[in-house]
Parts: C-alpha cells; sequence; structure tokens
C-alpha cells in the first residue's frame, strides 16, 4: 500500500514545517516510507529520557510530540520499535532506559488513528479533537464571478481593514497572529475591502513552492454576495502561477466552508485528530 495522494500532497506541502520541528528539538523519530510517515520531537534539546521526564513534569504543554501519517501497519511498527528500544536502553536519539511517556500531542490521519495497535491506542492521551480537513490544488480553477476586485494588498495600506474583516468574520482563525509573515489577497471596491486571505508560501521537499493558505474572512455586511469564494478561488489561480500547488485546512464542523470549497472544484484530502494527554480547547462554531 502506498502513500495516496491526498497523503503525499499533505506531507511535502508541509516539508518547511517538519524540519522546523525537527530543528528546534530532539527527534527521537523521523521516518518516511513508500506507504507512510512519521515524527516525534521534543521541544527542547534533551540529553537522555531522565531529562525528558523532567521536561514532562514542567508542564511543558509541548514537551514531546508526535505526527503520523499513511499505512497503519507501518506506523504500529514504526512505534513497537521506538518504545522497545527505549525499554531495552538501545534508542539512540535518547539515551537511557525505561518506559518512553506518551506524547502530550499526537496528531494522526484518521485512517491511520482507526488501524492504530490497541496497545498504541492505550498509551496515547485519552483526549480527542482539533478535527481538521486537508484541501488541495495544484490547477487554476475556473474564473469565479467577481474575479476583477480580486488584488494583492499592500500590507501598510490595508492592514486595519484586513485586521476589521477578518476578526469579524473568522475569530477562530490564528492568521491575524502571523499577519506580517503573510501575503495577503482582498476583494477591492474602490477603497472598501469585502474580504481577504493571508498566503504562506513554503518549501517543498522536492524543492518547489507551495501556498498555504489561512484566515479566509469576509465582510460579515457583505457576505451572501460570493466574495469569500471570489477571494479564495482568485488567491489560488494567482498564487498557481508562483508555485506548484496551493494547500489549506478548515475545522471538521465547518460545513458552509466545506460545502464552498466542493462548489469552487478544490480537491478534499484527509481528515486529520489530534490526541492529548490533557483536555484539548475546541473551537466554537
Amino acid at each position: 500500500m502506498g502513500m495516496d495522494r491526498a497523503t503525499e500532497v499533505f506531507w511535502n506541502s508541509g516539508a518547511e514545517r517538519w524540519d522546523h520541528l525537527v530543528e528546534r528539538g530532539t527527534a527521537l523519530l523521523f521516518e518516511t516510507g513508500d506507504d507512510y510517515a512519521i515524527l516525534a520531537v521534543t521541544s527542547k534539546p534533551v540529553a537522555d529520557l531522565d531529562e525528558l521526564v523532567a521536561l514532562r513534569d514542567s508542564e511543558d504543554d509541548e514537551f514531546l510530540s508526535l505526527s503520523a501519517i499513511g499505512n497503519p501497519a507501518s506506523i504500529n511498527r514504526a512505534l513497537d520499535r521506538v518504545r522497545e528500544e527505549m525499554e531495552e536502553g538501545r534508542l539512540e536519539a535518547l539515551p537511557g532506559r525505561g518506559t518512553l511517556p506518551p506524547p502530550a500531542y499526537a496528531m494522526f490521519e484518521e485512517q491511520t488513528l482507526h488501524g492504530l495497535s490497541e496497545h498504541h491506542r492505550e498509551w496515547l492521551g485519552k483526549h480527542e479533537g482539533h478535527r481538521w480537513d486537508f484541501f488541495w490544488s495544484d490547477q487554476p480553477l475556473p474564473t469565479p464571478k467577481g474575479d476583477e476586485f480580486i488584488q494583492l494588498l499592500d500590507l501598510p495600506t490595508w492592514r486595519s481593514e484586513i485586521e476589521r474583516v477578518i476578526s469579524a468574520s473568522n475569530p477562530s482563525t490564528t492568521a491575524l497572529a502571523d499577519l506580517d509573515d503573510l501575503l495577503w489577497y482582498g476583494y477591492v471596491e474602490g477603497d472598501l475591502l469585502g474580504g481577504a486571505m493571508g498566503v504562506e508560501r513554503r518549501r517543498q521537499f522536492d524543492g518547489t513552492l507551495a501556498s498555504h493558505f489561512a484566515g479566509l474572512g469576509t465582510d460579515p455586511d457583505r457576505q451572501g454576495r460570493g466574495i469569500g469564494g471570489a477571494v479564495m478561488a482568485g488567491a489560488i489561480n494567482r498564487e498557481l502561477k508562483e508555485t506548484a500547488i496551493a494547500t489549506f485546512g478548515m475545522w471538521s464542523w465547518n460545513e458552509r466552508a466545506r460545502r464552498l470549497y466542493r462548489k469552487l472544484g478544490i480537491n478534499e484530502g484527509h481528515t486529520y485528530v489530534t490526541l492529548a494527554t490533557h483536555p484539548l480547547q475546541e473551537y466554537d462554531e
């Protein structure tokens, strides 16, 4: 069983993020195969198992994080190996001997989680949540109505309007925290901003660029006019002239957004879910 297209696109488009996670801490496990990928990192470099346990006991919320996608049989074998090596004192990435603590956060592709062995499922955190769905497009979308109003925004000029529109229509997004690090597209009529969306360009494993979208929002007073679809499709089409693929995620409960993305013809990938050792704060609908 090889990785399906949706899984492959997700992993490749996140190459910079995975590399960052490896660089910021100690990689206890970082493997990719034809049908799976798995990554486990600590939040800070640790010298041995005792330091990892001390980091956990310090209530570091991200002391150990895990991401796993693809064939559950391959993921089970990888987890069996790393946990057994830790018990036997043979884990090269982490000197010491004993039980590997369950990660504070473990993000799984949903179909991977469904096939996880029971002993791994019992080891992981019991709190489940933060379900989100992955979307992508590597081909231009049909030109939407209102495309002539879409433009790449000059951030100093439009900052306050971007903040107003996004905070009012999409309060759960984290995009505003990264406002200065993103490119922003908007639906502009005169001096009014009807909608906006941020874009981060990321390097993929093959060296090509991917556009990752965040924070789509429409002025609440102007909803129902197709502005959200125009911003999304217009931005994707413009970005695909610069990058190889456009990707984004949405909370699984957001059926209104799902209907829009399906209508636009954007590819829908898999659902991802997080297991945690402590309760997860969910974002309301």
